[in-house]
């Protein structure tokens, strides 16, 4: 565009163009920055109340936990060694252990023959599982004693189960108390077999009935090397190899020598279970305590996290008199909703039906700017006079054969319906991200307007610059010509 210069009429076009276009411009672009600042503030501010919020849930969680109001503590010098936990409550043998592991319990594995593939057919007949107790005459297995508590398991093998894989199949179907699976060993498979449970009393026997007879290892067919017979286990024909033999574990307590079929002892002291991992070099020592403080904990991690919520939507929606300066969230309509569930479902009385309701009765109370105070010396005595009330007030539970549901249960559904991806917090960010990003649209609108505006203005001052230059012209042509007239040529004369 072609700048007006106003060398015709002497105006200053740039200048008049200039100030006409801003006093367009100008109040609308302030109007426009005080929407944005106004829509940014709101969404710090709702981002501030969110984040407040969010440093509240995890305490909830703990208050929520099981563990948190387990009368007891246990821990174990060596995790690698034995691993400890303990009821929640009933008879706990509270102390400190010493722990040697000498032998781990170890499942019972065995390994068949070699076969040229997995469809490679094995045999027909009767498998017969029976687990128990194995003997041995030195390294020879000679004999077995069946667990009388468990019944024997025939699995019929035939022409549709026959091959190596169809064996595995068929032995894992059966719920036998033994896995199968196929090992390559170079171009050739290995059926491996593995006991469910570790001990020695887990033991495998395996019997097999190739003629169907019902008598199985009667004959020489059912205790040779070939067909079904390959799988044979037992005192009379061990034709798969043991490659493991099933142990129990072997410890000593506070040198007190024990024995477990399993690495798992549930029933070596009371209330309390220690998991044997490996064998030890030294002893590991187990500690079993009382556990008086891990309620009070967690209610003064809630009180704070609870706290500095509190403080910050306090700030966020004052109005200062003094400074005359309002917080970001000053009157807004979702923080007051916000802020009133909150409080309302912390405040309110849980209908336990136990010896507490409400929060107040176990030293947590509300101040008047909306923090909590905690009095530990309340809550103390309340969790020494009925331990269970207490979780109940916070964690809910069954009581009289209904659901309860505690603060902390409320407070924590209240809290995660507003900070989830649909929640008032997401809701209401998105409605102010959109309204920012209709302010840019607004901007280029303007900014457009403004150019075609200024284009005008330029035009009709150029227009007007070119008819004021042809006046002047027409003017000065005309007093050309009266001076010239007789008796006209003085410019004394024309004044």
């Amino acid at each position: 565009m072609v700048a007006a210069t106003g060398l015709g009429s002497g105006l200053d076009i740039e200048s008049l163009v200039s100030g006409l276009v801003g006093a367009e411009r100008v109040p609308q672009e302030q109007r426009l920055l005080r929407q944005e600042t106004g829509f940014t503030s709101l969404l710090s501010g709702l981002g501030q109340l969110k984040g407040a919020l969010a440093a509240v849930q995890p305490t909830l969680t703990t208050l929520k936990s099981d563990s948190t109001y387990a009368a007891y503590t246990s821990s174990s010098s060596q995790t690698s060694v034995a691993s400890i936990s303990t009821a929640n409550s009933g008879n706990v043998a509270t102390g400190t252990y010493a722990l040697e592991v000498s032998n781990l319990a170890v499942n019972q594995s065995l390994t068949s023959g070699t076969f040229a593939a997995s469809d490679t057919v094995v045999g027909t007949g009767k498998l017969t599982i029976a687990l128990g107790t194995p003997t041995y005459s030195g390294s020879t297995y000679s004999g077995f004693s069946a667990n009388a508590s468990l019944t024997a398991v025939d699995i019929d093998i035939d022409s549709s189960n026959n091959t190596l894989s169809g064996v595995r199949d068929a032995i894992n179907a059966a719920n036998a108390g033994i896995n199968a699976s196929l090992v390559k060993d170079g171009s050739q498979y290995r059926l491996l077999i593995t006991t469910e449970d570790t001990g020695v009393a887990n033991s495998v026997s395996i019997s097999v009935d190739e003629d169907g007879d019902g008598t199985a290892n009667n004959t020489s067919t059912d205790t040779d090397n070939t067909g079904l017979s390959q799988l044979a286990f037992n005192s009379t024909a061990a034709n798969m190899t043991q490659s493991a033999a099933a142990e129990d574990a072997a410890f000593t307590i506070n040198g007190l020598a024990l024995t477990s079929a399993s690495n798992v002892l549930t029933d070596v002291l009371d209330g309390v279970t220690v998991t044997l991992k490996e064998q030890t070099t030294s002893a590991a020592t187990l500690t079993v305590a009382d556990n008086p403080s891990a309620i009070t904990s967690a209610v003064q991690a809630f009180v704070t996290a609870y706290n500095g919520y509190a403080t910050s939507a306090a700030s966020l929606t004052k109005y200062d008199a003094t400074t005359q300066v309002a917080g970001s969230l000053q009157g807004d309509a979702t923080a007051r909703g916000v802020i009133a569930q909150v409080r309302s479902t912390l405040t309110n009385s849980i209908a336990t039906g136990g010896s507490y309701t409400a929060l107040a009765e176990i030293g947590i109370t509300t101040k008047a700017d909306g923090t909590l105070t905690l009095d530990t010396s309340v809550l103390d005595t309340a969790i020494t006079a009925d331990p269970s009330a207490v979780k109940t007030l916070f964690a809910g539970g069954t009581v009289s054969g209904a659901e309860v549901t505690g603060v902390a249960d409320n407070l924590d559904t209240l809290l995660t319906g507003f900070l989830s991806t649909t929640g008032v917090f997401e809701s209401r960010t998105d409605s102010l991200n959109n309204r920012v990003e209709d302010i840019v649209e607004q901007r280029t609108t303007l900014d457009r307007r403004m150019v075609n505006l200024e284009a005008r203005y330029r035009a009709e001052f150029n227009a007007l610059d070119s008819l004021l230059a042809q006046l002047t012209s027409t003017g000065d042509f005309l007093l050309a010509q009266l001076d010239a007239l007789p008796g006209f040529n003085s410019g004394s004369d024309r004044k």
